[in-house]
């Protein structure tokens, strides 16, 4: 559902000032994040410099391998635990351009 959330998201074609992630306070670093996946193309980086980790892997938080979705917030954006600490994170999809390829990732910001 990630990807297709993201691949939606990305097709409505929303303009940035009008896309919020709700119930997440408008100075968190992935409200910037959000908003700029749907105009740009991203990289890892992207995410590092809104303070967000890109090392967890899109596909297994999809697969509940490790990972349980909590809430979807809204098209391409949702809470998740790591069954393994138990640690909540915001997840934000996105896709990161390799060449000609399109790979969807996931930046993450753990929750306090």
């Amino acid at each position: 559902m990630g990807f297709l959330s993201f691949f939606s998201f990305m097709v409505v074609g929303c303009h940035p000032h009008d896309m919020v992630i709700p119930d997440i306070s408008e100075d968190h670093p992935a409200q910037g994040f959000y908003q700029f996946v749907a105009a740009n193309l991203v990289s890892d980086r992207v995410c590092r410099d809104h303070k967000g980790d890109p090392s967890i892997p899109m596909g297994k938080v999809a697969d509940g391998d490790g990972y349980t979705r909590t809430r979807d917030l809204t098209s391409g954006a949702f809470l998740f635990r790591d069954n393994s600490t138990q640690k909540q994170y915001l997840g934000v999809t996105y896709l990161q351009y390799q060449g000609f390829l399109q790979v969807p990732k996931l930046c993450a910001w753990e929750e306090t």
